[in-house]
């Protein structure tokens, strides 16, 4: 085998042989970097349905979008009573307004698609935008199962691979398929470590199922590179190829449903599954699975359901067209330097925008439990990966302006930004909100205007407005989660003791996600004051698995949430009793951070967070 970027892939595949003797044949393809100022090519063997949506996906969107303007609507009208502006405000009363309305629309957008996305499961209907072929439809092309790694587990991957083998043997197609293992690990001892374990993997292999391993010298444009590189030298001998997470699954019969979609749907470039998170093996990961099991279906259709030909592509778990990718999504290095320049971390989005721009469709499947991956193991893993999507997602403010891109492709973008920015948004809120809340002790109200008139100007605080604004707040708020979880009750024909037992775990899960919320809010405030400042986050190799963390490494990292939660429960405290009260869910998450990072990321062993 050789580590060499410059020299074919090294085989793995049959019998122990000499490397030398089996290597993947080199098929290059030109990729070339898209101008992102320019007109884009629209390629003219696809189909009229390629580029246009349909009525009711078209349809869907206005009510979505409807909805949520109302929605939007009604809350700044509630919110406007219960701040009094009637009789007039300050800036910072505005302020407040502007900055929680656009926090409302955001939360009122997701809980309409997820509306949306519960209705389509209910009834059935709408679910896929593309159909999939039973998986016994034979095929005819070829398709690569691409493995990119940085300093993963390999013999987790190995297992993968080998079960999936199994899979397509037991299915007769595995000639179909070949397997690549594209490393990009530095270290000398990672490199060592996966050259014995694959090459394991090729002895024990009970089939012909061909397996190639290579390690990138440098590896430059990160995963973004790694597949590029691989596209560049050995794409042309393949009409597809999917991409795999180093903890991610898909069956070998959703393997040939999707080829079998891709042979049928010529103007198709992608098709991206939703996985399911499996093998949760502490309390947070029970948790993160059971909310995205639960409630991420709905979610999910709901995208479905109007994003037609226009969905995203989340970097995994999808099948890709060679072709459409190596001519659409090539992509530039953005001017200057990191965090907002140089190569783009979060790829998936920016290659979804540019296939779709090109007139190739973007298929989503929501429908299939067979894909799968696993979720971070702690809070505070899931910190780091967030930090480092979170510069991703920022750079793609260069992006949003590309020439080109259909209107879906820049609201994927935009949510994604705007996922980010929120947090920023509500620590601002709570900053205005609690400012205002001690600055109305001591506001002077003009009891009589500057105009004539017989009558003062009374201040008006209309509480029931205020309870109103509440209530309706905490149902948008949660509709996602009500949504998903009816949907789910609905389809799984669940019995009383099934449904009450899932409504309790639902429970569960929402205190936790309330108090872990303030957390992540203060670890993306963090992250963007970072990336403001110039600092890069790097690219650090993910942890699959992890040990409980110590009570006191969960304080040492949580020191800052709980400074902020003593003061913030301080200067609450010094207002009234009724403002310690309204942020008392923000003050407990912050305070209790280092316990729940503690006991959540201690092993999960009975299984009852499992979701069915």
């Amino acid at each position: 085998m050789n580590d060499m970027p410059s020299d074919p892939i090294s085989g793995l595949s049959g019998p122990a042989t000499p490397a030398p003797e089996r290597r993947a044949a080199i098929n290059p393809v030109d990729m070339p970097a898209q101008d992102l100022s320019a007109k884009p090519r629209t390629y003219r063997n696809l189909t009229p349905a390629a580029t246009r949506r349909s009525a009711g996906s078209t349809t869907i969107l206005a009510l979505i979008c409807c909805a949520t303007a109302i929605a939007t609507a009604i809350f700044v009208y509630g919110l406007s009573r219960a701040l009094s502006l009637q009789n007039g405000g300050t800036i910072f009363h505005y302020i407040f307004l502007a900055n929680a309305s656009l926090l409302f629309a955001w939360i009122a957008f997701a809980a309409a698609n997820s509306l949306a996305g519960a209705i389509a499961i209910m009834t059935g209907r709408g679910r896929d935008t593309i159909w999939l072929p039973p998986a016994d439809t034979p095929i005819a092309t070829r398709t690569a199962l691409l493995f990119p790694v940085y300093h993963e587990a390999p013999a987790a991957i190995a297992e993968r691979i080998a079960e999936l083998d199994s899979e397509l043997i037991g299915l007769g197609i595995h000639d179909h398929f070949d397997a690549f293992i594209l490393s990009d690990s530095q270290r000398p001892e990672a490199r060592l470590e996966e050259k014995r374990v694959f090459s394991a993997l090729t002895q024990n292999a009970s089939s012909g199922l061909r397996v190639y391993y290579r390690n990138r010298e440098n590896n430059t444009g990160k995963k973004a590179g790694n597949i590029a590189d691989w596209l560049t030298r050995h794409g042309g001998k393949y009409n597809h190829f999917v991409i795999f997470d180093a903890d991610s699954r898909m069956s070998g019969a959703l393997l040939v449903r999707l080829t079998a979609a891709m042979e049928f749907s010529h103007d198709s470039g992608i098709i991206q599954t939703v996985p399911r998170l499996v093998n949760q093996k502490t309390i947070f990961a029970a948790l993160t699975a059971f909310a995205h099991n639960i409630y991420g279906p709905a979610f999910a259709a709901g995208f479905a359901s109007w994003q037609g030909a226009s969905g995203n592509y989340w970097g995994h778990n999808a099948i890709i067209r060679t072709r459409a990718f190596a001519q659409s999504a090539g992509l530039p290095v953005l001017p200057g330097k990191a965090p907002f320049g140089g190569h783009i971390l979060s790829h998936d989005f920016v290659e979804a925008a540019l296939i779709r721009r090109a007139g190739w469709r973007i298929d989503l499947v929501t429908s299939t439990p067979e894909s799968s991956e696993e979720g971070p193991p702690t809070i505070i893993d899931i910190a780091v990966r967030d930090r480092r999507w979170m510069q991703g997602n920022l750079q793609h403010l260069a992006v949003l302006g590309t020439s080109g891109m259909v209107p879906i492709s820049r609201l994927h973008i935009a949510l994604g930004i705007l996922g980010y920015l929120s947090s920023a948004l509500w620590a601002l809120m709570l900053i205005i909100g609690t400012w205002l809340s001690w600055h109305e002790q001591y506001r002077i109200t003009a009891y009589f205007p500057d105009s004539e008139t017989l009558f003062p100007t009374w201040p008006v605080f209309d509480p029931e407005a205020g309870l109103a604004v509440l209530k309706g707040t905490a149902l948008v708020l949660f509709m996602p989660k009500i949504s998903g979880l009816i949907a789910h009750l609905w389809k799984a024909s669940a019995g009383i003791g099934e449904a009450l037992r899932t409504i309790g775990l639902a429970l569960t899960e929402t205190i936790a996600s309330m108090l872990i919320a303030p957390v992540m809010m203060i670890i993306h405030v963090r992250g963007l004051i970072e990336i403001l400042l110039g600092r890069d986050s790097g690219w650090s190799a993910q942890r699959r698995d992890a040990d409980a963390i110590s009570l006191s490494q969960a304080l040492h990292f949580h020191t800052v949430h709980v400074v902020i939660g003593l003061i913030l429960a301080a200067v609450s405290a010094s207002i009234s009793v009724q403002i310690a009260l309204w942020m008392s869910p923000v003050t407990a998450g912050l305070l209790l951070a280092p316990v729940m990072t503690w006991l959540t990321s201690m092993r999960f062993g009975s299984g009852s967070l499992r979701p069915g």
